[in-house]
């Protein structure tokens, strides 16, 4: 399973975690849409997309594509380690909101992320974190590595900025282009939902949903269409079901 794949499943657990209707069945990995629950009453897909406050057409290296560079960084990092069977750890990468790095430098920057965390296992600490000037990279503020008593390790890029509030017209720009695949996803399906996932450890995806958005009437294809706010805190948001016009 893909990188990308394996971070939609994640959301889609979670989803179900937090959403008392979820329907009974197997969940199947699939492409368009993203994913078929298999039930007794028939299938249904499921298509996830992420928020973003900007898009790639609206400036020559908007949030959305350092966000993507970040990430890609996190993922090889974790790659890397786990490959090389190290103890599970959390660990964190605080990245300056500006930061961008180039392609062919992204497994050099993952590596040091590594090494780091490598050196501390043999440390008789359960947390440890490097400062600016103990990485040396620019663009990145700290690394903060925990040890965990869990299977896996886990990888993240947490950001803090500005946060401002999103807006319908926002949705309905998702709702709009993701309705036009409707038809092609009934082939495979009963019914389709729609999931837009908002992550605020994404500073490109981040923002305060305001309270109108549960109110506001939507136009979209979708059996339905749902805002998940994704959280790491202990108290999670349930799932916004967004209102047919």
């Amino acid at each position: 399973m893909t990188v990308d794949k394996q971070s939609e499943l994640f959301y889609l657990e979670r989803f179900k975690e937090h959403f008392l209707n979820f329907p009974q069945g197997d969940i199947c990995p699939d492409e368009s849409p993203d994913f078929l629950i298999k039930s007794a009453n028939g299938n249904i897909g499921i298509e996830l997309t992420d928020f973003y406050r900007q898009m790639d057409s609206e400036s020559p290296r908007p949030l959305q594509a350092r966000d993507r560079v970040r990430q890609k960084i996190i993922n090889k990092a974790k790659s890397i380690y786990d490959e090389n069977g190290f103890a599970p750890v959390s660990a964190s990468v605080y990245f300056d909101l500006n930061f961008d790095c180039a392609k062919p430098k992204i497994d050099s920057v993952a590596n040091r992320f590594v090494r780091l965390a490598k050196c501390w296992l043999s440390e008789q600490t359960d947390e440890k974190t490097w400062a600016r000037d103990d990485i040396q990279i620019n663009g990145v503020h700290s690394l903060r590595v925990k040890r965990l008593k869990m299977a896996k390790s886990y990888w993240r890029a947490p950001q803090a900025s500005f946060v401002p509030e999103l807006q319908p017209w926002q949705l309905q720009k998702i709702l709009d282009e993701k309705s036009t695949y409707c038809e092609d996803y009934r082939k495979k399906c009963n019914k389709v939902w729609l999931i837009i996932v908002l992550d605020r450890f994404r500073a490109s995806s981040f923002s305060l949903i305001p309270e109108r958005i549960a109110e506001h009437p939507f136009s979209h294809n979708f059996d339905s269409a749902f805002l998940f706010f994704y959280d790491y805190s202990e108290v999670q948001k349930p799932p916004i079901l967004l209102r047919k016009s």
